[in-house]
């Protein structure tokens, strides 16, 4: 009688809840606080907040490692068990916050993207797997569980629910990385295809100090960027300045700078080939428009599904920004609107059902593959999960050609061009290069991952290729393969390609863009330099997309050769380490772009 009691009064206070939202003061009568540090198996003592529900029946549990910190500290509840985190309050999930070992007010040392162990005996080695599965056992003796686990987080928490589903525990049922980092060299934050993203920068210059734990504060910025970041990065427009402009010594900034290409100190790094045997059911999450981490997303579930094929994988994709997945406000970045609700649906429809289906034995098995396209519209429209939801078997879908679009002249054209192929040329100049948005500001603004690129129509180092009005809706899902065939004034440069969907009053959306460096077109851990005036192939992918073409726009191809500052630029000639070269050493680049280039939209 006395369990029927509780169960009658946490279903009235569950729908109490679910009406006015589970506000402080419903979080305060539901559920208990306490901070722990729970041991690992080496002596370091991990710093945790768990939050249990305040009755004494059994209840699945929710973990979240991360190295920014688990605050607020005391008796205050995170904020976050009433918005991104609220259908796991409102379900009477154990929820717990740690913070990896060597951060804040948790022991030991910390090691950026730390890589696995090799395998042994599971305790001579010591690793943020072995931290999971030494927490999840303390979890078990320690609170009121059901005896099954879930493990989440977003970008960097994301790289560590990836390990969580290597961690061997048999509780850990479920996990979800989403935007994990996964590969800091192919492209995840710190660089693309090799390609350093400049925005690494003030991250290092805190995040990457060397630690001073425990401490309730993570490290204080080396830098201070006053002004537009443009005019800031041309300041300091190589490596050597950037590093001199620290101020001290940051270690890890150093070591990644003794690695420009792809070697096995990043590919040990790259949690991505150490997928196999994965136990726990994974839903992996990714954003569409994720300025940092979108690679990651469709990396771990791609690697998941070749190396663990009997792993219940599951994918979600849709229209968001970094994280924007968990905001109930997002819908769409600057002025490109994109389907409003669909936050709130991917939390309550599609997140939280998959931690239920594992954890409690509640609902049906969810769908493989879940995703919400995006299209080119100043409006933003109500979600309708009847109309914008795609479901799928797998990802990519099958797509048995693609459609090719050859770089003709100033258009885009489906048919491959007779006779000799013709140039159009730009020169690349390292003292002015391209501007990657037209409103810079003093920090990267996410907002270019959709923004308006007719800000650049008068710059003569910026090709465009113009589509012809489409007469249907045009659905692309998936990578979209690159064949640039190029000719260099010097021994190397980079190559941005930009996919673009031109409305009919000439807003032109940005897709999706990325970038190569030359010197990787036949190896991305054993570079070659360019012959100057030769015909080079340079054959890349850009990350998938998801996108609808409507009726009546025009696909549009930009290339070009910096993209300033969010990618460094490129010295323009060929040297085994360019993170040394000075500035005053660039070189300006003649470049040919010939007419039997193409991209691939991933469509019909």
């Amino acid at each position: 009688m006395k369990k029927l009691s509780l169960l009658l009064l946490f279903v009235s206070s569950l729908c109490l809840a679910s009406v006015a939202g589970p506000n402080a003061e419903w979080l305060r009568e539901n559920y208990t606080k306490r901070e722990v540090y729970i041991p690992a198996r080496d002596g370091v003592r991990l710093h945790t907040s768990v939050y249990e529900p305040a009755d004494s029946l059994p209840h699945p549990v929710i973990i979240i490692r991360t190295p920014y910190g688990i605050g607020p500290y005391g008796e205050e509840f995170a904020g976050s068990l009433g918005s991104w985190m609220r259908m796991y309050s409102l379900n009477r999930y154990i929820i717990v916050f740690q913070s990896v070992r060597g951060t804040y007010l948790s022991e030991g040392d910390y090691e950026n993207i730390r890589p696995l162990k090799p395998a042994g005996s599971e305790w001579d080695r010591t690793d943020e797997a072995t931290d999971t599965f030494d927490t999840v056992e303390w979890l078990l003796r320690h609170t009121r569980t059901n005896g099954a686990v879930g493990v989440k987080g977003v970008s960097y928490p994301g790289f560590y629910a990836t390990l969580a589903g290597l961690c061997g525990h048999p509780a850990v049922k479920a996990v979800s990385p989403q935007a994990p980092v996964t590969d800091w060299w192919r492209g995840d934050d710190v660089h693309h295809n090799g390609v350093w993203m400049l925005d690494t920068y003030p991250f290092a210059a805190s995040f990457f100090r060397v630690r001073q734990v425990p401490s309730d504060k993570g490290p204080e910025s080396l830098i201070t960027i006053d002004r537009d970041i443009y005019s800031y990065y041309m300041q300091f427009p190589d490596f050597p300045s950037l590093t001199a402009n620290l101020g001290e010594r940051v270690p890890f900034w150093e070591e990644m700078l003794q690695h420009p290409d792809y070697d096995s100190w990043w590919q040990e790094r790259n949690v991505a080939t150490r997928l196999y045997g994965v136990r726990p059911a994974v839903l992996v999450v990714g954003g569409s428009y994720d300025a940092e981490d979108c690679y990651g997303a469709i990396e771990t579930y791609a690697a998941i599904r070749r190396q663990s094929p009997e792993t219940d994988a599951y994918f979600a994709y849709g229209p968001w920004s970094h994280g924007g997945w968990n905001d109930s406000d997002y819908t769409g970045l600057g002025d490109s609107r994109f389907v409003a609700g669909s936050t709130d649906f991917f939390m309550e429809e599609i997140e939280y059902p998959f931690f239920a289906y594992y954890l409690e034995g509640k609902g049906q098995r969810p769908a493989s593959v879940q995703v919400i396209p995006s299209s080119a519209s100043d409006e933003s429209a109500a979600f309708d999960a009847t109309r914008d939801l795609i479901v799928h078997p797998d990802w990519p879908p099958q797509r048995h050609n693609g459609l090719s679009l050859y770089l003709k002249g100033r258009k885009l054209s489906q048919k491959r061009p007779c006779g000799p192929p013709r140039a159009r040329r730009y020169v690349s100049d390292p003292s002015d290069p391209v501007p990657y948005m037209d409103s810079i500001t003093n920090g990267r603004n996410k907002d270019y991952m959709a923004a308006d690129q007719r800000f650049i129509d008068g710059r003569k180092d910026v090709l465009t290729y113009r589509g012809a009005p489409l007469k249907a809706d045009l659905l692309a899902e998936g990578p979209v393969p690159v064949h640039l065939m190029v000719t260099l004034s010097t021994t190397d440069a980079d190559f941005i390609v930009k996919i673009i969907d031109e409305r009919p009053d000439g807003y032109r959306m940005l897709v999706r863009g990325d970038v190569f460096r030359a010197r990787y077109r036949h190896s991305l851990s054993a570079p070659e330099p360019v012959t100057p005036g030769e015909r080079t192939a340079i054959d890349f992918t850009l990350n998938d997309i998801a996108h609808i073409f409507r009726k009546g726009h025009r696909i549009v191809v930009q290339i070009q050769s910096s993209w300033f500052p969010l990618m460094a630029m490129s010295p323009q000639f060929f040297q085994e380490n360019p993170y040394s070269v000075r500035a005053s050493d660039y070189l300006p680049c003649e470049i040919k772009v010939w007419s039997d280039s193409r991209v691939v939209i991933p469509a019909g």
